[in-house]
């Protein structure tokens, strides 16, 4: 089992040892010239255009990580993870940068990056002026556990211009939190309609692939995020992640393993 590349020529000599390969691809690495026994995808982006045969394998939670906890009657406390800066901004952090001067709420955004002056950086050359009722927190800890990053907070804000596996927004789901993304494939292929955000097309790149990708509109963002602060909303919100997490799970998805690697 190899994750998004054969990281070489694994195939080969284990075609010649008679071992089973199977490889997880992203669409945007996705190379036909590699020959594993099975393709699986994590996600169901651009899916038709693997290889003959390819299967759709989501990465599953690991909910022993993220323990319920009791949530608050609406979202104040709101989280956007940068981890290390992408090309194309891929994560939209200059969206939501952009989005905070038209949030009307009273809210805290924890924007977390490993990448120290990222983000201050962006701040500076756009000019990005935070009003009075957002806090803005800018965290550069390269945490030593990757869950601990979504505890004590209420949604993750993710507004990521492409791209299929989201592993911040498995994270989110697991720590049983709404994520706001855009209205895009994949994310409208299995998160809440009510959670996702109209985005126009921007620009397009070659990877291994030919990638489009896309923006939110800042004040759109703004009023998904102050929606996100209404009683009624927020607590629907929550029970739906809650029902995405178990539906994520090792449990839920350990036969669909076995039957992939088996």
């Amino acid at each position: 089992y190899t994750a998004e590349t054969g990281y070489g020529d694994l195939w080969t000599p284990a075609q010649r040892m008679g071992v089973r390969t199977v490889l997880h691809a992203n669409y945007e690495f996705l190379d036909p010239r590699d020959q594993p026994t099975v393709w699986a995808a994590p996600s169901p982006w651009h899916l038709d255009r693997f290889p003959a045969g390819a299967q759709h394998l989501p990465v599953p939670i690991e909910l022993d990580r993220f323990p319920v906890t009791e949530k608050p009657l609406r979202a104040s406390r709101f989280l956007h993870v940068v981890g290390r800066p992408a090309i194309h901004d891929r994560n939209g952090t200059l969206d939501l940068l952009q989005a905070l001067q038209h949030v009307t709420a009273t809210i805290t955004v924890t924007v977390t990056c490993q990448v120290p002056g990222y983000v201050g950086s962006l701040i500076h050359d756009h000019h990005i002026r935070t009003p009075d009722n957002v806090t803005l927190i800018v965290d550069s800890v390269d945490r030593e556990f990757y869950w601990t990053v979504y505890q004590h907070q209420d949604a993750l804000i993710l507004p990521r211009r492409f791209g299929g596996l989201c592993l911040p927004a498995n994270e989110a789901i697991g720590a049983g939190i709404p994520v706001i993304m855009p209205d895009i494939d994949p994310n409208n292929s299995w998160l809440p309609a009510e959670w996702l955000t109209e985005s126009m097309m921007a620009g397009d790149f070659r990877a291994k692939q030919h990638i489009f990708w896309y923006r939110t509109d800042p004040r759109v963002l703004a009023a998904k995020i102050d929606q996100l602060t209404d009683n009624d909303f927020y607590v629907r919100a929550c029970a739906k992640a809650h029902l995405l997490r178990q539906q994520l799970s090792w449990e839920t998805l350990t036969p669909r393993y076995l039957e992939v690697l088996g």
